[in-house]
């Protein structure tokens, strides 16, 4: 049995007759044609549409993400609806979706758990300017918003943490302060056992290249002798008014 026979492909291009395979060979499977999009969320109105996609799986997939494009210009082309300018998709966070693929990693449930809520919220929008379930922010905020979740931490600098965990050796890992706030080592926390899960989900390069797309945290500058002593001349300046102003 073929690898893409074991992630049913077939049994896709049954479910939607419209769509068809243009390329299968050793470099990526290319599906394209009319995909309909019929779906209910919870507490909103049933949505039937169609669109004209491509979607490229690439070899390694799931490992790898697949690329899903609109080619019609039916969606904005913009931050706002999660499109890029070549009509790609932004289906979510990567390490939330590299977490759905590792355990649905069949082409049916990747379009029934991120493909169809993606074209369901997308749809949404276009008809009623509002997403069913909120927007996350875009960019780095939007990520780190996501991460916060997954990893159940606080902050973009435990983010940070999780992420260089999952860039570095076990060893070297379980000597970096722990992401969950406890300020111990990660080896001496439970947290660490956690962190099993995300290491699956890609090679430790993945996840360094991951974390040099995000913008580094400044710290704070430390005050020389001078502004020191300034700020304190400032602060005995004050005083000394707020003594005079007084009955």
């Amino acid at each position: 049995m073929s690898k893409w026979e074991t992630f049913k492909l077939q049994e896709f291009l049954t479910q939607h007759p419209s769509m068809r395979l243009v390329e299968l060979n050793a470099q990526q499977v290319v599906i394209e044609g009319e995909y309909e999009i019929d779906a209910q969320m919870q507490g909103f109105e049933p949505i039937l549409d169609t669109y004209q996609l491509q979607i490229v799986f690439p070899p390694d997939y799931p490992r790898s993400l697949p690329t899903v494009k609109e080619s019609e210009r039916r969606i904005q082309r913009t931050a706002d609806f999660h499109t890029y300018e070549d009509g790609a998709f932004c289906l979510g966070s990567a390490i939330k979706l590299k977490s759905i693929l590792c355990e649905f990693p069949t082409i049916t449930e990747f379009v029934r758990r991120i493909l169809d809520p993606f074209l369901y919220a997308i749809t949404y929008k276009i008809k009623h300017d509002v997403y069913p379930f909120g927007d996350l922010d875009h960019g780095e905020a939007g990520l780190i918003d996501d991460y916060q979740c997954l990893f159940n931490v606080k902050g973009k600098a435990a983010v940070l943490l999780v992420l260089a965990a999952l860039g570095a050796r076990k060893r070297e890992a379980n000597k970096l302060p722990c992401p969950c706030g406890c300020k111990r080592r990660i080896g001496k926390c439970d947290f660490r056992f956690g962190l099993q899960h995300w290491r699956q989900l890609d090679r430790r390069r993945w996840f360094r290249e991951h974390l040099s797309k995000f913008s580094r945290i400044e710290k704070p500058k430390r005050k020389t002798r001078r502004q020191k002593n300034t700020s304190k001349d400032s602060r005995d300046s004050q005083r000394a008014n707020s003594r005079a102003r007084c009955p």
